[in-house]
């Protein structure tokens, strides 16, 4: 392929052949068309608010269980993980020996499911065994006020009642970034990586990546971190649309004294240490995390009736920030003793709450799908 043009052609051609072989269309071809976005065309669907999820939740489980064969029992869908469901009912609390065998699982293969998570903290643990610890953390969340975003909502639409529109526009931003890190080698050669993406409470997405470096390009110095991570208000003179960056996407929202009632306190203190001690240089902390140069310069930005200085300011990349203008935080972690935090913090899964109505536990059944 020389150009976009060639590779739509050879695209267009693919499925020209495929529509030869079959004249009927998949249950997920079905539904991707019906939440397409089309100019020429109004698709009541995509604008009727909260009910959309609604929709596109219904979608995903049948989708789903579809693919795992959960309308009829398939023992080979499971294979040793039964052996871990005996387990798993005696966990429960389950003693009635009539019921074992009953019980509906989830599945490895499940994307999300506890089981997956497990497999994947064990996958990652793995990779640290082989190529040595971690030594990138990087956050980015969404930002509903993209332009490729904000050009498909109509004035009544909000952002988050758009989950289709929020996930296509987060996914090609989220593989422009895999291309920056592996590709483009921004922070030199990776040997290793991970990444998982979750859904906040807004129904914004993020992801969090955990990057391992070659042996040779570890940041080991304050100096190497000082090239990679900025923890300082920008020189609003020469840089005025970072300096706009920064302050909309990275200064921390207020807490500690000057907001005790923020979500972020716990027991009188920020869980995340803010605000944070100035330092005239970046050094090594005694945390695991090193202290990022954090100088007083006596400039302050007012964000909701207080007055923030460098001490707010969450750990960035500027040419991330800049090019991808959301929120991006970006830690260096190349202790060890925060390998196993960052990994098992990654595959945590989505937040959750679970409960259930009903007349007598004793003759409740357990099925672990209706609990996910």
């Amino acid at each position: 392929m020389y150009s976009i043009e060639n590779f739509l052609d050879m695209e267009a051609q693919v499925l020209e052949q495929q529509r030869e072989k079959r004249n009927i269309a998949s249950s997920r071809e079905y539904y991707c068309y019906k939440i397409q976005i089309r100019d020429d065309e109004t698709d009541e669907i995509l604008h009727i608010g909260r009910i959309f999820q609604q929709y596109v939740i219904d979608v995903f489980i049948k989708l789903e269980t579809q693919r795992l064969g959960f309308f009829s029992f398939n023992p080979d869908l499971f294979r040793i993980e039964v052996l871990q469901g005996i387990l798993d009912i005696l966990k429960q609390g389950e003693r009635d020996a009539s019921r074992i065998g009953k019980q509906t699982f989830l599945p490895v293969t499940f994307t999300g499911g506890p089981r997956d998570m497990r497999r994947r903290y064990m996958d990652a643990i793995a990779l640290v065994q082989h190529f040595g610890t971690l030594d990138l953390f990087l956050t980015m969340t969404c930002n509903p006020l993209w332009p490729e975003i904000k050009e498909h909502l109509l004035s009544t639409d909000e952002a988050q009642n758009k989950p289709n529109l929020i996930s296509r526009v987060f996914r090609a931003k989220l593989e422009e970034l895999k291309n920056d890190i592996l590709k483009r080698n921004i922070f030199e050669k990776v040997v290793a990586f991970m990444y998982t993406v979750e859904f906040q409470k807004r129904g914004l997405p993020h992801v969090h990546f955990l990057i391992i470096l070659a042996n040779e390009y570890k940041l080991l110095t304050p100096e190497s971190y000082d090239r990679v991570v900025c923890a300082e208000l920008p020189d609003l003179d020469k840089e005025p649309y970072l300096y706009s960056l920064v302050v909309h996407h990275i200064l921390d929202c207020p807490c500690g004294h000057l907001n005790p009632a923020n979500s972020c306190m716990k027991n009188g203190y920020c869980k995340f240490n803010y605000p944070k001690d100035f330092a005239d240089r970046t050094s090594k902390g005694k945390n695991s995390y090193p202290i990022y140069k954090r100088r007083y310069t006596g400039e302050a930005i007012k964000i909701r009736e207080q007055f923030l200085d460098n001490l707010w300011v969450v750990p960035y990349n500027p040419f991330l920030l800049g090019k991808f203008n959301c929120h991006m935080n970006i830690e260096i972690c190349s202790d060890i003793k925060v390998v196993k935090y960052l990994y098992e913090y990654i595959c945590k899964g989505h937040d959750k709450i679970s409960f259930s109505v009903h007349d007598n536990d004793k003759d409740k059944e357990i099925d672990e799908i209706k609990e996910y």
